[in-house]
Formats: C-alpha cells, sequence, structure tokens
C-alpha cells in the first residue's frame, strides 16, 4: 500500500513538473515570437521608400577648372539618409569642391526615412564620359550591400579606385567597400554594432575600433553616421587644406571638433542602459508617426539629422512631405517626398528648437528627448556617435515613455496566458470526466 501511494505521488509530482515545464516554455516562446514579429516589423519601419521614377529632374552642372569633383553614391536597395546628406553638405559647402550624387539609374534612388534622392548622374555617364570623373567617391551605408542590387555600384567603385579616385566610406558603407573587394589588406573601420560580423565575414581586412575614422593610403573609412563629419572634414583638410576644412568645420559646429582633435572615441556596445531602446525595437506597435515638412532651401544635415534620430530611437516612425513633392536643398540636392496636401507636419526641419536655436543633431535630439525617456536619448547618441552634452533636453510625457513598457506587459501576460493553456484544458478535460463519473 505505501509503495502503491509513494508511486502515485512521484507521478503526480513528475507531472506537476512537466505542466509547469510545458507552461515556461510555451510562456518563453510565445513571447520571444512577439518579440521577432516586433523586430521583423521594426525593419520594415525602417527600410527606405520605394524606388519610383524621378518626376522632377534634378539640374545638371558642370564642375569649374581647379575644383575637385566628388561623386556621392546612392544604391539601388536603399541607402542610410545622414550617411549620403551629411557628407554631400560638408563637401558641397566649399568652393573647392564640385558635388554631385550618383546612382546606376535615374530613378529616384530611396534612402531611409521615406524619402529618395534623384541623382544627377548615372554610372554608365560617368563611364561614357557624359559626366565628369570623381577625384573622390563618397560611400553611404546600403541595405543590400553584397546583393545583386549594389553590382553596379561595386564595378563602378572599383573602376573608380582603378582610375585614382580617393574613396570615402561612411559608417557601414565599409561593408559596401568590402563587398567590393577594396578593403583588402587595409585598416578599415565601421559602425561598432557591425565590426565583429565584418570581422568574421571580411578577415582580409584589418577592422578597427574605436576611431571616428581610419584613413589607408587613399581610402577613408568612418564610424558610426555623425562620426562621417570629422571624417568628411579631415578628407577636405587632406585634399583642399586645413584652412579650409576649419572654415567648413566651424560653420557645421560638430561637437568638440577641432583639425587637431584625436581620433579616438569610446568603444561602443550594447548593455542595460539600452533596455528601452531595445524594447522599443521588439514592440513596434502604436508608434506614432513624425510627419517631417521639408522646404526649399533647407540645409541637408538639417533635413537628415531629424528623420535620422528618430529612425535610430525606434519610438516613432517618420513620413518626409513637402507641398510640391519635390524640394531642392541649400546646395542643390533634389528629394522626392510624399505630398503635404491636408496633412500637418509635426515638424519642419530646420525650423526645430527655440527661434535662433542650433539646428541639426542638437535641434534634432531635442525634439527626440519631448517624446522619449532620456535613456532612449542616450541610447541613440551612441548609436549614431553624436556627443549631445550641449543638447538642451525636455522631459517627455509619461504618456509617451510608457507605450513600450506597457506593450512589453501586455506580451508578457499573452505569454503566460498561452504557457498556461495547455494546463488549463487538461484541467478542465479531467474535472468534465471526473463529473461524468
Amino acid at each position: 500500500m505505501l509503495a502503491f501511494q509513494s508511486k502515485t505521488t512521484v507521478a503526480r509530482i513528475a507531472r506537476r513538473i512537466g505542466s509547469v515545464a510545458l507552461a515556461v516554455s510555451l510562456t518563453v516562446a510565445t513571447f520571444a515570437v512577439i518579440a521577432i514579429v516586433g523586430l521583423y516589423s521594426s525593419g520594415g519601419e525602417m527600410a527606405s521608400a520605394t524606388n519610383s521614377a524621378a518626376v522632377s529632374p534634378n539640374p545638371r552642372e558642370t564642375p569649374r577648372d581647379g575644383h575637385f569633383t566628388v561623386a556621392v553614391v546612392l544604391g539601388q536597395s536603399g541607402s542610410d539618409t545622414a550617411d549620403a546628406l551629411a557628407p554631400y553638405d560638408l563637401l558641397a559647402s566649399s568652393p573647392d569642391f564640385f558635388v554631385y550624387t550618383i546612382a546606376a539609374s535615374a530613378d529616384a534612388a530611396p534612402v531611409d526615412g521615406g524619402m529618395s534622392v534623384v541623382p544627377a548622374h548615372t554610372f554608365a555617364e560617368v563611364a561614357s564620359g557624359a559626366a565628369p570623373l570623381p577625384d573622390l567617391v563618397v560611400v553611404p551605408a546600403v541595405n543590400s550591400p553584397a546583393g545583386p542590387e549594389e553590382a553596379a555600384a561595386r564595378e563602378f567603385i572599383v573602376q573608380q579606385y582603378a582610375a585614382g579616385a580617393r574613396i570615402l566610406g561612411i559608417c557601414a558603407g565599409s561593408r559596401l567597400l568590402a563587398a567590393a573587394g577594396i578593403l583588402d589588406g587595409l585598416q578599415a573601420t565601421s559602425h561598432w554594432s557591425r565590426i565583429a560580423a565584418l570581422t568574421a565575414s571580411n578577415p582580409e581586412v584589418s577592422w578597427v575600433t574605436g576611431q571616428r575614422y581610419v584613413q589607408a593610403g587613399r581610402v577613408t573609412t568612418t564610424g558610426g553616421v555623425t562620426s562621417s563629419i570629422p571624417g568628411t572634414l579631415k578628407v577636405i583638410a587632406d585634399m583642399a587644406g586645413d584652412a579650409e576644412a576649419i572654415r567648413v568645420g566651424e560653420s557645421i559646429r560638430y561637437p568638440g571638433w577641432t583639425i587637431t582633435a584625436p581620433t579616438a572615441m569610446p568603444v561602443h556596445r550594447f548593455g542595460v542602459e539600452d533596455a528601452a531602446f531595445l524594447m522599443n525595437t521588439a514592440f513596434p506597435w502604436g508608434r506614432p508617426n513624425i510627419a517631417v515638412e521639408l522646404r526649399d532651401g533647407v540645409d541637408e544635415i538639417d533635413a537628415a539629422s531629424i528623420l535620422e534620430v528618430y529612425s535610430y530611437s525606434q519610438g516613432a516612425t517618420t513620413t518626409a512631405l513637402s507641398t510640391t513633392g519635390f524640394v531642392t536643398t541649400r546646395h542643390g540636392l533634389v528629394i522626392k517626398t510624399s505630398l503635404l496636401g491636408d496633412a500637418t507636419a509635426t515638424v519642419v526641419a530646420g525650423e526645430l528648437g527655440r527661434p535662433g536655436s542650433a539646428q541639426g543633431f542638437d535641434a534634432a535630439f531635442e525634439q527626440l528627448s519631448k517624446s522619449s525617456s532620456p535613456s532612449v536619448v542616450l541610447s541613440v547618441s551612441k548609436m549614431i556617435e553624436y556627443p549631445i552634452y550641449r543638447v538642451a533636453q525636455e522631459t517627455a510625457p509619461l504618456a509617451a515613455q510608457a507605450r513600450t513598457p506597457l506593450l512589453m506587459t501586455l506580451g508578457l501576460l499573452l505569454a503566460v496566458a498561452v504557457g498556461l493553456l495547455p494546463t488549463t484544458v487538461i484541467r478542465w478535460v479531467r474535472r468534465r470526466r471526473a463529473a461524468r463519473t
């Protein structure tokens, strides 16, 4: 009798352990599925605008004698907005440089943030002599660096490098350069979150961390996003002289930059302080939409910065709008946007913050602080490598900060409910059977 009771007790304990294990496994699996779906959704929302034929052609100018010609590459798979627009702004601010955008086709090339850029030239026009050969090729991050969509871009970069052009790789643009074979045997850097994967996939490159930019012969690569600014200023100094780099740099006012400033910076990595940012990424539902109006004459960095900080925050989606669907920037870049129509813009690029306050990334971070927690603002500054010590941050409403924690709590409750479902059903079936007997 005692042996029978002992076996029954053991069996009961085993069933309970099995039920708990099943419930925990289902809870964890369900929560993981919710997070994965959220991450996939976040990636889709960050994707570039759909490539579409250009309706408003980009006016084509010709370089004047004595100027350095610069080609800023636009990817067919989508390019990072600030990676393309920030170097364009800096180089076009100098009368020593003639800058144009270039792509595989004349169609508007998509960039992140819900807009696209009308290229001034195509790769074929450079090959035929219809467009000027570049002295410098700027390569921003693209969404599919090794894919067939960027085969023409890789070929163009290789050809221009072989012809003697300098190369400036911006942030994860180093992935496109690595895929083209340009970086083999050289030192290079990239966005800090990419270097581990690049080291594994491209061991023939000597990858460097903790540097805003790295120079190896005619190739300069920069760290994450805004590190493109000191990197581009270094290239300006090399080509046009220190005095011109100082003049342009003082107009841009990148925090802490001087012509002699060290290139070293902190080696970043994800940590517990990024929890709120990671929650934004995993739980994207219910994000507010930030409608960014662009107007003719907008500075390229002003246009890019507000779209960039919100994109990296994962706390909101962005839509670029204009009254006609096309905007010509301060330095002649033609940007295609959605139509403003009867919509009301949330912000106007270049007109953020208090009257007379600094624009660019400072103003963009100040705007972000109005709708995000301080930890998210700090995570975004780390992601795009922008020092925010001079940014006047505001306090976001608690309702704005509570969206992702609430979604995570609801997701956890749903996961627990799914985890308990089998045990609940089994108990219900047993009770029904017992009631019948």
